[in-house]
């Protein structure tokens, strides 16, 4: 019972000095964990990992650490209490089981909206919790870019009028006081909002989450065009194509290159100005999964 004792300090202790907010899967939480315990010590094994969280000695820790078992809501349970994981770091952790666990879109965007408010709630900068907020809803950068407009009002009302989709005149007026407060509109010596030449910040200490949460709001707002905007007004395309690496890398300098030339685009002055979300991905489907 002591050696137990003893061994459940010295996870608790390994955990302890692990920032598991760096990672965005708790299979890559317990393998941070796991590498620790086998450099203190050698012959620590993923049997014995397994039979420390309560699993007996098997290789349950070894199929979850290598992607080929999703740990269930339950199993995370007993896995956060031998760990000794509390508070937000606990809340964490569930939350990625639930994100990286979900079997449709709902509920991963359930799981990482969670993740999302559990890290913004545990940071103690204000200006990294406003950058991660600038991140979280669709509508901030869409205000953003609605300030330059030769039209624009900053009568919330007017501001939550013209985005599509609608957003209330209390969610406008507070998106218009974070941007103020980030620097990425501010006022000039007529007392009048305009942009500014600040560059967008991704938040330190959770900047892989804040792109995560970024794109799948933008995701989620295309999906919505499909049934919302008239087709004259969009143009939503999909190409599914067979290609080597040396082609992947082609393509992406080529986006790269298109962005380019739509921002310089943008920056060109016309009388009918509207706010336009692009989003571009590309991605495997085929190949060995992780």
């Amino acid at each position: 019972m002591g050696e137990k004792k003893l061994q459940d300090n010295i996870i608790k202790d390994v955990v302890e000095k692990i920032d598991v907010f760096k990672y965005l899967s708790i299979q890559d939480i317990l393998s941070a964990i796991y590498a620790e315990l086998k450099q203190q010590t050698l012959r620590y094994s993923y049997r014995a990992f397994s039979r420390d969280l309560g699993f007996g000695e098997t290789n349950y820790l070894h199929l979850i650490c290598t992607h080929r078992r999703q740990l269930s809501p339950r199993s995370a349970q007993q896995v956060v209490s031998h760990l000794g994981l509390h508070g937000d770091r606990r809340m964490w952790f569930l939350s990625l089981v639930e994100h990286n666990g979900a079997r449709d879109t709902a509920q991963r965007t359930a799981g990482i909206k969670k993740a999302f408010e559990v890290r913004q709630k545990s940071i103690q900068n204000e200006l990294t919790r406003d950058e991660m907020e600038f991140f979280g809803k669709w509508y901030h950068p869409v205000v953003r870019e609605l300030v330059g407009s030769t039209e624009f009002s900053p009568d919330p009302r007017w501001i939550a009028a013209h985005l599509r989709p609608r957003i209330t005149a209390e969610q406008a007026k507070q998106s218009l006081e974070l941007l103020l407060r980030l620097g990425y509109v501010e006022m000039d010596e007529n007392n009048q909002i305009r942009p500014s030449y600040s560059l967008i910040r991704v938040p330190e200490g959770a900047n892989h989450l804040s792109i995560h949460k970024y794109h799948q709001e933008m995701l989620q707002l295309s999906e919505r065009s499909l049934s919302e905007i008239d087709a004259e007004e969009r143009d939503l395309s999909a190409l599914t194509v067979v290609l080597g690496s040396e082609h992947v890398a082609q393509v992406k300098q080529m986006l790269r290159d298109v962005r380019k030339k739509i921002i310089a685009l943008s920056e060109q002055q016309t009388d009918d100005m509207q706010v336009y979300q692009m989003n571009m991905q590309l991605f495997p489907v085929t190949g060995r999964s992780k």
